[in-house]
């Protein structure tokens, strides 16, 4: 049985502590804390991974005052879509959004709580501020309010210096080369050689399985699948690009 059916069905008691806890708890129907039982470390660190997603989101959606019915629609056709959750994952994640939108913890207090969890995990961190940007630019349009609670969490999880290259993967594939090689890691101009070794370097610790046992819930496997994918991509590119030369 997975982490989520485990905690929906009912017979774990205790799973989270902090302000993930409470959000959870106020969506099964007590307060959550951590007691040790139940969840695996793998299982624990995927129920944070996800809750603090849809927590994070809740406080995104209503950073500018308000949560309109196109915003849960976008986020609904996003989990359908991109992420392509189950029913009951969906539904799950709608129930955290809603219990965190309303809740009286701040966005940077989820924000947080990640951190702690997965702050030694750069690729960790930094699929979630994927994930967050994913869901703010689906309409076509990241809002002032949004972002600036993104760079909040991109500042506190030491990633200020790749916000803009991971913001680029939603605002379009780079039109020029210099995309590529800045998704490598690399810069125009670095031999073959230097590109396919940080190649390498990034596709492995972007492989799907390896994010998946750090804690990326198997519910977002579509997501670590496209980034792998990309990475690839920009490989394809820039092999080919320096086989011109």
């Amino acid at each position: 049985m997975s982490w989520m059916g485990k905690i929906l069905g009912g017979g774990l008691g205790f799973v989270l502590a902090g302000p993930l806890g409470a959000v959870l708890g106020a969506v099964i129907g007590h307060h959550a804390v951590d007691s040790g039982g139940g969840l695996s470390l793998l299982e624990t660190r995927q129920s944070v991974y996800f809750v603090a997603t849809f927590s994070m989101l809740g406080k995104l959606a209503k950073a500018d005052g308000s949560v309109t019915s196109h915003e849960i629609e976008v986020i609904d056709r996003v989990m359908r879509d991109n992420l392509r959750l189950s029913s009951e994952a969906r539904e799950f994640a709608i129930n955290i959004f809603n219990a965190a939108k309303d809740s009286d913890q701040k966005f940077e207090d989820f924000a947080g709580q990640f951190y702690t969890e997965f702050g030694s995990s750069p690729e960790m961190l930094g699929s979630l501020l994927e994930l967050l940007l994913l869901v703010a630019l689906a309409d076509g349009e990241l809002h002032a309010a949004e972002e600036q609670l993104i760079l909040e969490a991109a500042s506190l999880f030491g990633l200020q210096g790749q916000y803009q290259q991971i913001k680029a993967r939603f605002t379009g594939l780079p039109d020029n080369i210099d995309g590529f090689y800045e998704i490598l890691g690399s810069r125009n101009g670095d031999s073959l050689v230097e590109v396919k070794k940080k190649y390498r370097k990034l596709a492995m610790k972007h492989h799907p399985d390896r994010i998946q046992s750090k804690g990326l819930p198997p519910e977002f496997a579509a997501a670590a699948e496209e980034k792998f994918k990309e990475i690839q991509h920009a490989y394809d590119m820039v092999e080919k690009h320096l086989g011109k030369k």
